[in-house]
């Protein structure tokens, strides 16, 4: 896995953790009725889950680019390994001939 893969990963552990820490101490602490800190917690959560779809949509466009990126990169190094062996079976040809 990648430094970035690892460091989006972190980010969104700590982003879950501190949304539990938050949300247990607003529980706890909340002068509001069950049913407003309810509604509270409904909220957060659907801006959490946007949140990750956003997070998630663009570790997906980061992957795509890098793997296309990769893929790119290893063509050009077939291409150029295609190439040398080319070379050289040539050469072997002028030697045997």
């Amino acid at each position: 896995m990648g430094r970035r893969s690892e460091d989006s990963l972190l980010f969104v552990m700590g982003l879950l953790t501190g949304m539990t820490i938050g949300a247990l101490a607003t529980l706890l602490t909340t002068p509001y009725t069950g049913r407003e800190v309810r509604g509270r917690i409904a909220n957060r959560g659907k801006e959490a889950r946007a949140r990750l779809r956003e997070l998630r949509a663009q570790l997906e466009k980061e992957f795509a680019e890098k793997s296309g990126k990769l893929k790119g990169e290893a063509a050009e190094k077939l291409e150029l390994l295609r190439k040398k062996v080319d070379e050289v079976l040539d050469r072997i040809e002028e030697y045997l001939s």
